[in-house]
């Protein structure tokens, strides 16, 4: 009965049918394609609910900390692997760990303040890898850098992966200033915290 339906449809409606009858079910965000370009985002056809839930928690950080919160980045934790790797522009080997990506996040935060925003934003269609276009100024330097975030999450929505890429070259070396003097005291303090616990 089914194959004869679906030889009374035109060749196009019966490929669709066809397929999307032996498609497995994959449970889907109610993150639409329209919200998703209300977030400024392009993709995420098939955005998946843990990828879904991983965009909107790291916009609502990123919003509350650009807004000199200090709830919002804490609230990000979850959706961090515990071995995330995180490739800023300002050091030349990857920083690993979940607590040291958060670390790094709430350094920048502070570094940015409420300078930093987003412009365009691509999602793949499952929504497990962006690439999320910034402009932000350093601190009181007077510099400014345009870079792009570059995120990869596992198959549970966690991030995984996190890549930094930044110019003009005088922004990035202002930036690599501001966090020396950020970074050092908080890492030795994460660190030794890790070891006592």
């Amino acid at each position: 009965m089914c194959a004869l339906f679906l030889r009374q449809l035109p060749n196009s409606l019966a490929r669709r049918a066809s397929a999307a009858s032996f498609a497995p079910v994959v449970k889907r965000a109610q993150l639409t394609t329209g919200s998703l370009a209300q977030l400024g985002a392009l993709g995420g056809e098939r955005c998946t609910d843990v990828a879904a839930a991983t965009f909107r928690a790291w916009h609502a950080a990123i919003d509350d900390a650009m807004k000199g919160g200090v709830t919002g980045l804490p609230l990000l934790r979850p959706h961090l692997h515990d071995q995330c790797v995180f490739r800023p522009p300002t050091y030349y080997a990857p920083w690993v760990g979940g607590d040291e990506t958060l670390l790094l996040l709430t350094c920048a935060s502070e570094v940015f303040g409420a300078s930093f925003t987003y412009h365009r934003q691509w999602l793949s269609p499952d929504g497990h890898d962006w690439a999320l276009e910034f402009k932000a100024d350093i601190a009181g330097t007077g510099r400014s850098i345009d870079g792009v975030d570059l995120v990869k999450l596992d198959e549970a929505g966690r991030i995984i992966e996190f890549t930094v890429l930044a110019r003009p070259p005088n922004g990035v070396d202002a930036l690599k200033r501001e966090m020396m003097k950020r970074v050092p005291p908080r890492l030795a303090a994460l660190k030794v915290g890790k070891l006592f616990s």
